[in-house]
């Protein structure tokens, strides 16, 4: 494949993904972290929930073994508590006892299930040799239960932990109905007094169970039969059995909580230590409240679903590109600041998970895509970069420039001779009085002195990011933002560099003083436009990268403009208006240059906001005033003042001196557009 396309960031960016994201889904495949996967799923499973308030568990707990003496009890121990449950009018009562066996007293109990009518029995399958055979209980209370349900909680084979539970198994081409549908269909039997709800069909599509529509619950995920459950920190309200089973306990707790019971759904299990104990994604706990979390899942509908894989897997996809791209970067500060940023993307995105109540399917694999994607671009880069610098003699005899010879390094950019039209800051400097202050020195001096000026001028705008274009004897060209994406500080950076030229020619004068001549000034022209960039070249020979177009030529235009007003730095409209509230300018006029029809505003930058001394911001405020008066047309009222800021040596003052007693002897006439043709160069 040809190298070009692997230099494309963009494309480089989408292969080095893809091979990311190859290896993240062949680990995945082997389950190679399917356990810490599994790990890192539990924290999703802690849900801020409420319990709903018809679920009750009454506990064999040992208070009530050691009143009983014994445990498992014969079945005459259960009569009463059964008759107590309906007398506080319980909806449902569900049994985890099998009640297979065969003991004394089965017609008093038999009857007491008749006489109750919301009794929900289990069964169970148990593996004999190499066949599944059902365990349930005897017909006489199997016929006489509301329901039977079928009881098969399988947890996690990894984690060993019950994340889901499922509604139905087939057994020989036959349907099952876990347990806790058999519950619901006899609680809203009784709740809606509908029998219809025993025997109706499930209807089971791809994202749901669907029970006489009046059940309808969503499965964790398309495709499959499971449902999360969302489990509780505490627990649901619960009873001992030996308190509803005494008569003078029962008693005492109708008193202190009337109807505590009523059409509530009641749940009859062990909670004897160390018996009926699995693992949850929380704590290891009883298996009673596993099932009364899950009953409140659904009660509550406050159900948990797993992302959509596919697209899961874009996600872990875009990341790695994204990851990539970043990492390919040059900038450690951008590096850093960039990957703190993904951090942050992958925490809000995890959180957002966490409150939206999904699961990840692959949450390593994203950790894992991320610190692949960052390590594999850093290689990547390294060896790029190594390559890169190869180019460097042959990029120095074609370039001078710093910046052009970074760039050429640089192995997102190829060389190119074509064009670009860029939006950019211009910048003309040269020494007032060039000519007159170069008859004073002789040719080995004036060398001399133009190195010394020209390294010092270059140092200040190399240093602010500048491209140096050309010097011409004393006068320099520079561009700004070519070699990077533009930004909205364009004028703010120019008007910086021009205002520390100046700094600096303050400090180099202390020094040319005594060894020269006096003060030189120098003279700053800075415009802000679209202009050309582009390489004038002469195939095999040399190369000269620089900007054309009528905005640059503008721009060299107004270099000159200073000497005319005696300025030192002036700008153009779009310079002013981009920085006019950081610092300070005075607005000088409204001109035509030489061979242009269109007229454009010039000011003239004179220091940073609020800088100014008193006096000068009082000349400056005045110049101002009485401009307004001169485009007023009220020029023997503003010849006055520029009078007196002229005795104050504002020698912009004197340029509309002169026009002040031109327009008196020769009015302009109702066609004056305030502006003013400059008639040389």
């Amino acid at each position: 494949m040809n190298n070009k396309i692997f230099k494309n960031k963009n494309f480089l960016s989408v292969f080095l993904a893809l091979i990311v994201f190859i290896i993240t889904i062949f680990f995945y495949a082997i389950n190679l972290w399917a356990i810490v996967d599994k790990n890192i799923q539990k924290i999703f499973y802690n849900f801020p929930q409420k319990y709903n308030d018809k679920i009750v568990v009454v506990k064999i707990d040992e208070t009530t073994v050691w009143k009983l003496w014994r445990f498992p009890f014969d079945r005459k121990e259960y009569i009463p508590l059964i008759k107590n449950l309906n007398k506080a009018w319980a909806t449902v009562i569900w049994f985890d006892i099998i009640f297979a066996d065969k003991t004394p007293y089965d017609n008093d109990f038999a009857k007491a299930i008749v006489e109750a009518w919301n009794i929900v029995l289990w069964w169970w399958t148990i593996k004999k040799t190499e066949s599944w055979v059902f365990e349930e209980p005897r017909n006489i209370f199997k016929l006489w239960a509301i329901n039977i349900w079928f009881f098969d909680v399988r947890p996690d084979n990894l984690t060993n932990t019950v994340f889901s539970l499922s509604p139905y198994k087939d057994f020989s081409n036959w349907r099952y109905e876990y347990f806790w549908i058999s519950l619901l269909r006899a609680y809203y039997s009784k709740l809606f007094n509908d029998k219809d709800f025993l025997n109706s069909k499930s209807i089971i599509n791809n994202n749901s169970l669907n029970i006489k529509n009046r059940i309808i619950l969503p499965f964790s995920k398309a495709n499959t039969n499971d449902f999360l459950i969302n489990y509780n920190q505490g627990h649901v309200k619960s009873y001992s059995f030996y308190n509803i089973y005494s008569d003078e306990n029962f008693i005492q707790n109708n008193e202190q909580q009337k109807d505590f019971l009523k059409d509530k759904i009641v749940i009859i299990w062990s909670t004897i230590k160390w018996l009926d104990t699995l693992k949850t994604p929380i704590w290891d706990d009883y298996w009673v409240y596993v099932h009364a979390n899950f009953l409140n899942t659904v009660l509550t509908k406050n159900f948990s679903k797993y992302f959509e894989k596919n697209l899961e897997l874009l996600l872990i996809f875009l990341i790695s590109i994204l990851a990539i791209y970043i990492n390919l970067s040059k900038s450690w500060k951008k590096l850093i600041f960039t990957n703190i940023s993904i951090l942050w993307i992958l925490l809000i995105y995890f959180l957002y998970l966490w409150s939206s109540q999904i699961i990840p399917n692959f949450p390593f694999e994203l950790i894992l895509a991320i610190l692949l994607s960052s390590i594999l671009s850093n290689i990547t880069k390294y060896i790029l970069e190594n390559k890169d610098k190869n180019k460097l003699n042959t990029a120095l005899s074609e370039y001078v420039s710093k910046d052009v010879a970074a760039e050429i390094l640089s192995w997102e950019w190829n060389i190119n001779l074509d064009w670009e039209k860029k939006r950019l800051a211009i910048l003309f400097s040269d020494i007032e009085g060039f000519t007159t202050i170069s008859e004073k020195f002789s040719p080995e001096k004036l060398i001399s002195f133009l190195k010394e000026y020209l390294t010092k001028m270059s140092e200040v705008i190399l240093n602010e990011r500048w491209f140096i274009n050309k010097y011409e004897w004393d006068a320099i060209m520079a561009l700004w933002w070519v070699f990077w994406k533009a930004v909205e500080d364009i004028s703010y950076e120019a008007c910086i560099t021009a205002l520390i030229q100046k700094q600096r020619l303050i400090k180099l004068n202390t020094i040319w003083n005594k060894q020269w001549f006096p003060n030189i000034n120098i003279r700053i022209w800075i415009n802000v436009w679209d202009a050309i960039i582009w390489n004038i070249w002469s195939k095999s020979t040399k190369l000269e990268f620089t900007a054309i177009w009528d905005n640059v030529n503008l721009a060299s235009r107004l270099e000159s403009i200073n000497k005319f007003y005696w300025t030192y730095i002036c700008v153009s409209e779009n310079v002013y208006q981009d920085t006019k509230d950081i610092f300070e300018f005075r607005y000088l006029d409204k001109i035509k240059v030489k061979w242009k029809n269109i007229a454009i505003n010039i000011y003239e930058l004179l220091d940073s906001k609020w800088r100014l001394n008193s006096k000068d911001k009082i000349i400056y405020d005045d110049f101002q005033k009485w401009i307004d008066l001169y485009f007023d047309k009220k020029f023997k009222e503003a010849l006055e003042i520029f009078d007196k800021l002229i005795e104050l040596w504002d020698k912009p003052s004197l340029v509309y001196k002169e026009r002040c007693l031109t327009y008196m002897d020769n009015p302009p006439d109702d066609s004056w557009d305030y502006s003013w043709t400059m008639t040389e160069k």
